[in-house]
């Protein structure tokens, strides 16, 4: 089966997009849809639908941009397609689209003994699996993300932590930016 994404630019993929994003991140790493919306007309989202050759609503992939930067702030793929190569021919479609050097990556780190004890760790181990399977690699940094510990990935570039924390201060007000630190 064959997938491809498209900008979610009719109010029947928004409501598909929205529905898949609330189901599928918990609260605590979720930002307002509201918001996204907002900034989105800005220029700094691109919400994406990941569909099936048929056009069936797939997935999602919400793209903060900032900074020559693409960062994949949200991937999700419905139940029912997981495990069938959605995800990563969606990953194939966006380096496409946005470049290598420019696509990065945050998930919650798998290294550490709170890792290892995390309700989600097996969770954290097969989405860390998938990204470096599909050609990701680690920065030799970590982020505290709104209390949540996060490993960068990307395909390659050399990033450092001022440029991943330019992303966020382009969009996010300042109030809000001592949110992400340098673990």
């Amino acid at each position: 089966m064959s997938f491809r994404i498209k900008e979610a630019n009719t109010e029947e993929k928004l409501a598909c997009v929205r529905k898949l994003y609330e189901e599928s991140f918990p609260k605590s790493e979720k930002k307002p849809f509201s918001m996204i919306l907002e900034k989105r007309e800005e220029g700094f989202f691109d919400i994406l639908a990941i569909e099936d050759e048929r056009g069936q609503f797939c997935g999602l992939a919400i793209m903060l941009l900032a900074c020559d930067l693409a960062l994949l702030d949200y991937l999700a793929i419905a139940p029912e397609y997981q495990g069938g190569g959605a995800g990563s021919s969606a990953l194939r479609e966006l380096r496409d689209r946005y470049g290598d050097e420019r696509l990065v990556v945050e998930i919650e780190t798998t290294l550490g003994e709170e890792a290892e004890r995390a309700e989600n760790a097996g969770e954290r181990l097969r989405r860390k699996a998938f990204y470096l399977r599909n050609g990701m690699v680690p920065m030799d940094f970590m982020v505290e993300l709104f209390g949540v510990e996060m490993e960068i990935l990307t395909f390659g570039r050399e990033l450092t932590f001022e440029e991943y924390y330019s992303i966020y201060e382009a969009v996010l007000p300042k109030k809000m930016m001592d949110k992400i630190r340098l673990v």
